[in-house]
């Protein structure tokens, strides 16, 4: 597929998984495979200009997943990934082509998202984003969901974020930028922290 969404999509899988005790919830296996194995397979899928992959709990274990990738995507590690999520998209961000005109931030336990619907939300940003600040998030019904997509421009603001749980406050703080991409589409909503999760999201 050409690569004509020119955004940096980036997949944090350096968490902890610490609400699954006993596995690394990114290793768990879905039909087979990996349940990160189906997140990046379907990032790939929609086309993106980059697709990076932000390592650090287990990284050896979770290489050893992507061998297969080759050039399609690349590897970035993350050593302050205990510090939190904020760490993970720094290093996505500042790992990212200068070029790009955004990043969308994908959740390496989302697995059950599309590769057409990753297209859809990241056409309907670069539709607003190229004119001014755009943040652009999944909305079902009336709830939000992930992933998150940032225009070019927050990138010194998510660099010099320092809340550790990610870029909720950068979005709080730019309501005016924010637009939502309205959707049917469940799994935009539907993230695996437990195991109760796991087997509700494998049925």
């Amino acid at each position: 597929m050409d690569k004509t969404l020119n955004l940096s999509a980036l997949i944090m899988a350096a968490g902890l998984s610490s609400r699954l005790p006993g596995a690394n919830k990114l290793l768990l296996n879905w039909q087979g495979i990996p349940i990160l194995s189906h997140t990046i397979s379907n990032v790939l899928g929609a086309g993106f200009h980059e697709v990076m992959v932000v390592l650090g709990n287990d990284e050896d274990e979770i290489k050893s997943v992507l061998k297969g990738y080759g050039d399609e995507i690349k590897i970035i590690s993350n050593p302050d990934y205990k510090k939190g999520l904020t760490s993970s998209i720094q290093q996505g961000v500042n790992a990212s082509d200068d070029q790009t005109h955004g990043f969308l931030i994908c959740l390496g336990d989302m697995f059950g998202i599309k590769g057409s619907d990753y297209r859809d939300l990241a056409q309907y940003h670069l539709l607003k984003s190229l004119q001014d600040e755009v943040i652009t998030l999944p909305k079902v019904g009336d709830q939000i969901g992930n992933p998150v997509i940032f225009s070019q421009s927050f990138r010194s603001q998510i660099m010099q974020h320092d809340d550790p749980e990610g870029c909720k406050l950068i979005v709080k703080a730019a309501m005016h930028s924010v637009q939502y991409f309205k959707s049917t589409t469940l799994q935009f909503l539907q993230d695996m922290d437990t195991w109760n999760d796991f087997h509700r999201l494998s049925e």
